[in-house]
């Protein structure tokens, strides 16, 4: 195994890197270190090496990182109420995991800054525990399938994330945490009598056991086989305290994602041998499962392994005589049930995929209490409210997709859900009217697919799921585009008359195109297809600069097209080759659009109904970025290095001083008079890692703007980098799950 120790602060915090190898304890603790910063981020000679500790981590003092502020957006897959006073844990599919605590003023926080563009993989989190005794060590099981070769780790900490020890187990399992299932758990848990011993299960390769508090993992070859037809494999694990024998707990569960067989297991003595659970129901799959006071199991069925797959289940009480009974209101597919810790005949369960129309109007998961112990059960949906929190994007939304309850240990009228748009807590679960509330603030868990920033205008985005949002101040959660269409590839505003918009999206089932003629208040739909009797979708859409042509290249098309009319009829643009070409209008002249894709540069000089290839001219990033203040001045990202035309793309020329860039964008200038800032995710010629850097200066020299513990994962889906156009120093990037990253340069 290979272990990493990361020193990773969640919001801003000035700390390093420390990266050591091999499988003792020993080797996975000692020397950490910290710092204040180093003394500048001006990539020379020797400004690369300022304030570096241990193996050369950088940190910069010079600039502050965070999220733009939506709150919410993604599939929280658990959510977690410690047995400390306000602390809770939180993880995420694609957006890494979360922790909030006192300190942090009701805001959740990131631990997973520090994640590279190598192992973007582990925004994933698969599993989360914490030691029951130190609710300040917590466990994650990170990784992503399609990801960083499959890369999973355990991710240790001692200080509520604040500081990180990665353990790699590939080579003995692997997890995926925006798989089927990935509700489902927990698939990692800690003895809560002994935090040193923790359990894991794998999608694949069975179980794995440490007994040094996670710093090195043993295969557990006494396990039954827990290979799953959905990829699932062992999903849940979860001790029995009350069973310690010398300090060590004898009984614990573990469930397989499969139903028609054996599914749940039981060990009586720490896991050295493990037998399927009497009486058990196999006719459908675990998804959680919980202890009462008394040692009674309480295990939650679905059909299929979720989230959107399933329809029925039931809820099992497994009592300590041996006995077994359905205690379920409803034979529909539950996600998770909780049990107030001061009294077991109180429980609460929420379903999981299903459709109720809830008080807000939109439809999800159904909410039940009993206060005698599951024989009589309440619909809590029939009498709840909701409350967007400061948050209105979520005014119109869900609690869906629920797979994970937990009740506050210190007030049991509090209980926290998960949703596939963030947290819905409830301070009042036993009242006749209970009051759900969005608690998500914090968890920008979105997929970034497009940004607009111009002068005098407000930060416009397109993301997935969710549209896209207009940010007057990038610190308050923003307003959801009104016309909704959910997932939104691309969005484009015309330069010369910014009441004209366009977005697209869409799927396989409906065209989705729209367009605005009053700055995005109102939208009208195009629903003539530019190919008949076929639905396109997705891809790239631009508009000139004065809006009279908007131009698309759909995912599934094989050319691209332009209209005048907004789609009352199209026309094929000649002279643009393949699908999913990146369209952009040259904001000083109409005449003027400009294209990339498939390696190849095109120019339009009659406003995008024909254009021609630029010779020599070769695109290995798609998305291109127009100086708007100098007419036919395009930025080019071709992967070796950063090429700039000046004369419409005629003609190119290496920016100097780069030898890597993958995406590139232009920023308001320090100075009247002086050029705009080119900002890039790349590497200068005297760097020795890829990041984000800024020039002032037309790329003589380069700043690094990042620093080692913030990654972000890298540029994600959305491969894009922009600076504001309204506030020297700021810049956004996009990831693959952390949502919008800004980052601020301290001194501006």
């Amino acid at each position: 195994m290979k272990i990493k120790k990361i020193t990773s602060a969640a919001l801003a915090a000035l700390m390093c890197v420390s990266m050591i190898s091999g499988c003792s304890k020993e080797s996975g603790t000692d020397g950490t270190q910290t710092t204040d910063g180093g003394s500048g981020a001006q990539v020379s000679e020797s400004a690369d090496k300022a304030g570096t500790v241990g193996d050369g981590a950088y940190i910069n003092p010079d600039w502050s990182y965070g999220q733009v502020a939506i709150g919410g957006g993604g599939f929280v897959t658990g959510v977690f109420a410690a047995p400390e006073q306000d602390v809770y844990y939180a993880k995420t599919d694609v957006g890494g995991v979360y922790y909030r605590t006192s300190e942090t003023n009701g805001k959740w926080v990131s631990m997973n800054y520090w994640v590279t563009a190598d192992d973007r993989g582990l925004l994933g989190c698969d599993g989360l525990a914490f030691d029951p005794q130190s609710p300040n060590r917590v466990f994650m099981l990170l990784g992503t399938e399609y990801f960083s070769n499959g890369k999973t780790v355990v991710a240790v900490s001692e200080d509520y994330g604040k500081n990180i020890t990665i353990v790699d187990v590939t080579d003995k399992i692997k997890v995926h945490g925006n798989g089927m299932g990935r509700g489902n758990g927990e698939r990692i848990a800690v003895d809560p009598n002994n935090g040193n011993i923790i359990f894991a299960g794998g999608r694949s390769g069975g179980m794995i056991k440490s007994t040094d508090g996670g710093y090195t993992w043993e295969s557990v070859t006494s396990f039954p086989d827990a290979s799953t037809a959905n990829a699932n494999g062992i999903n849940v694990i979860l001790f029995d305290p009350s069973t310690a024998k010398d300090g060590v707990t004898q009984k614990i569960y573990a469930s397989v994602s499969r139903n028609k067989s054996d599914n749940l297991y039981v060990s009586e003595d720490g896991g050295a041998t493990w037998s399927p659970l009497p009486n058990s129901d196999t006719s459908n799959m675990v998804q959680r499962m919980k202890l009462d006071s008394k040692g009674n199991l309480y295990v939650t069925y679905i059909n299929h392994e979720g989230p959107w797959n399933c329809a029925l289940g039931s809820i099992y009480r497994y009592n300590t005589d041996g006995t077994a009974e359905n205690i379920a209101p409803t034979d529909e597919s539950f996600g998770d049930i909780v049990i107030d810790p001061n009294d077991d005949n109180r429980l609460v369960a929420v379903t999981s995929g299903r459709w109720e129309e809830q008080s807000n109007g939109s439809f999800g998961d159904r909410f039940y209490t009993s206060t005698d112990g599951g024989k009589t059960w309440n619909n809590v949906l029939k009498s709840m409210e909701m409350d967007t929190n400061g948050m209105p994007w979520v005014e119109d939304c869900a609690i869906h997709w629920c797979s994970s309850l937990a009740i506050d240990p210190f007030d049991a009228n509090k209980i926290m859900v998960n949703s596939g748009n963030g947290i819905f807590s409830c301070g009042n679960i036993w009242d006749s009217t209970p009051k759900f509330y969005f608690d998500a603030l914090g968890i920008e868990e979105t997929v970034p697919l497009d940004i607009i920033t111009m002068k005098d205008y407000p930060l416009v985005s397109a993301v997935g799921d969710y549209d896209g949002f207009v940010h007057e101040d990038i610190f308050t959660p923003a307003q959801r585009h009104q016309d909704k269409i959910g997932s939104t590839t691309s969005i484009t505003i015309a330069a010369q008359n910014r009441d004209l918009w366009a977005k697209v999206g869409g799927d396989d089932k409906e065209m989705k195109l729209t367009y605005s003629t009053d700055g995005g208040k109102t939208w009208n739909k195009i629903t003539n297809s530019p190919e008949s009797g076929k639905i396109l979708y997705n891809g790239r859409i631009a508009l000139n600069a004065d809006g009279s042509v908007l131009l698309w290249s759909a995912e599934n098309a094989m050319k691209a097209y332009w209209t005048d009319n907004w789609g009352e009829s199209w026309n094929e643009v000649e002279g643009v080759i393949g699908n999913d070409v990146y369209f952009i209008g040259d904001p000083n002249n109409a005449d003027y659009v400009y294209g990339g894709g498939n390696g190849t540069f095109y120019t339009s000089s009659d406003g995008g109904k024909t254009f021609a290839r630029a010779a020599g001219i070769t695109p290995n990033y798609r998305r291109l970025c127009v100086d708007p203040e100098n007419e036919g001045t395009i930025y080019i990202a071709n992967g070796a290095g950063l090429l700039v035309s000046k004369d419409h793309g005629q003609t190119a020329e290496l920016v100097p001083n780069i030898k890597y860039c993958e995406a590139v964008g232009l920023g308001k200038a320090k100075n009247d008079g002086d050029p705009l800032v080119i900002y890039i995710w790349g590497t200068p010629m005297e760097a020795d890692k890829p990041g984000l850097y800024m020039s002032e200066n037309l790329g003589e020299s380069w700043v690094r703007v990042n620093d080692d513990v913030h990654n972000f994962g890298g540029t994600g889906n959305g491969v894009f980098v922009s600076g504001d156009m309204n506030e020297y120093g700021r810049c956004y990037m996009s990831t693959v799950g952390l949502g919008i990253i800004y980052f601020d340069k301290n001194e501006k």
